[in-house]
């Protein structure tokens, strides 16, 4: 199911194309690369009934700088016009050395498609939708992926069959982290398993009670911070809950070393630690966020904290160039912020899911399952470009550096391959 840039799909889903239901495109977004053709085919990924929101806040400039032309459209997901706001949370993983590119749905289908015109290599069906980022590991013969059944995947790319599965009891849509032939993750159940890469065998597991009040759509990754010193035999691993603990627990022991709270002192609903830990080993600091409080610095060492910006619905806070930091909120937008917690700038977004961040150079891009692709400068908060699918996107972006091109795809299944240029 793909076809070249510039060839107009016919409508799957209906089987005529959608009069009048073309793609919202502000000007400058996409580039004077982008065809006519291409510009109906992003139309037709938004029929199937759905109602154009009308904006909270106003259009962004015009006058965007870059051209993020699109070299490859092809359909992952048949659109389902029974489901009127479809979510595509799967994340995109490139393999330049096989020159192929991977990608799950939420039909449990796993594809492998040709970089260079999209065809398809070969589909392999899971017992589950699979809304993770995936890795590549033991160099190159592994796809790790986890799956909303609670299965992490070791698939081995040569024989196109699982080499082990692991089950756990909630769903796994997180990347996970492998250091030494041990692959650590977290499942939506707030537990945390270290394996073994080339068995799948289990070495330990910590856990957190799982909450009875309501929590926010998502939870924390895993990251770790190797040994800091020649009297430190093992590394640390960081991760948060839903009950808004946040754990540093020992590589190799599977204990915690420290655990603190960054929900509000009275608890309540949507307490959850869902951002992926920032670890910086330079300043001390673990960076986590609390979904009712706010984004803190805690000392590496005991937790304590060392500074604190309060914002509402903050995600993960990820690394940008010359100490800034980068994170977004549902409620409150796109944030980067200064060493210490000051905000350098801050650009609301209408309500809705964004991703974290994922910053190429000095550039942030975030996905926003309203308004597509958003592009900004990470120094001067400039609003640099974007693309609008018509459904929006809530699986993260992802870039290959190798051949210089980025990806994501759209709510409706449609996966785009895009290049940038500044114009």
């Amino acid at each position: 199911m793909s076809w070249r840039e510039g060839q107009v799909p016919a409508d799957r889903s209906r089987g005529t194309g959608c009069a009048g239901l073309g793609p919202k495109v502000a000007p400058g977004r996409l580039g004077v690369g982008l065809g006519v053709g291409l510009a109906v085919a992003l139309g037709l990924s938004a029929c199937g009934g759905e109602t154009r929101r009308v904006a909270v806040y106003p259009e962004t400039s015009s006058g965007a700088r870059l051209n993020l032309s699109p070299a490859l459209v092809t359909q992952v997901t048949l659109p389902d016009n029974f489901v009127l706001r479809p979510d595509e949370f799967a994340g995109v993983v490139a393999d330049p050395a096989r020159q192929l590119i991977y990608v799950g749905n939420r039909a449990g289908s796993l594809m492998a498609l040709r970089m260079d015109d999209g065809s398809q290599v070969w589909e392999v069906s899971f017992p589950g939708a699979i809304s993770s980022e995936g890795l590549i590991a033991e160099d190159g013969a592994l796809l790790l992926l986890g799956t909303d059944n609670g299965d992490l995947v070791a698939f081995d790319l040569e024989t196109r069959k699982p080499r082990w599965s692991y089950e756990t009891q909630g769903m796994i849509r997180n990347l996970p982290v492998v250091v030494e032939g041990v692959v650590y993750i977290v499942n939506s159940r707030d537990q945390v398993f270290a394996l073994d890469l080339r068995s799948g065998s289990w070495r330990w597991q910590y856990d957190q009670p799982y909450p009875t009040d309501f929590t926010v759509h998502g939870h924390a990754g895993v990251s770790y911070l190797p040994p800091q010193g020649s009297d430190e035999a093992a590394g640390t691993v960081f991760t948060g809950f839903s009950n808004g603990k946040v754990a540093a627990i020992g590589a190799t022991s599977g204990e915690a070393l420290w655990l603190v709270s960054v929900a509000p002192p009275d608890g309540g609903d949507f307490a959850d630690a869902d951002g992926t830990p920032l670890v910086d080993p330079e300043r001390g600091e673990v960076v986590v966020a609390g979904q009712n409080t706010g984004v803190y610095g805690l000392a590496l060492a005991d937790g304590s904290q060392q500074w604190f910006h309060p914002v509402r619905g903050a995600g993960s806070v990820v690394r940008g160039p010359r100490g800034l930091m980068a994170f977004s909120s549902a409620l409150e937008g796109v944030f980067v912020l200064e060493h210490g917690g000051r905000v350098r700038w801050r650009k609301q977004t209408n309500p809705g899911f964004v991703s974290a961040p994922l910053v190429v150079g000095d550039i942030a891009f975030v996905t926003h399952a309203e308004d597509g692709l958003l592009a900004y400068d990470i120094e001067t908060s400039e609003y640099l470009g974007g693309l609008d699918f018509g459904s929006g996107m809530s699986g993260p972006p992802a870039h290959d550096p190798v051949f210089g091109r980025f990806y994501t795809v759209s709510n409706r299944g449609a996966l785009i391959v895009f290049r940038m240029a500044e114009s």
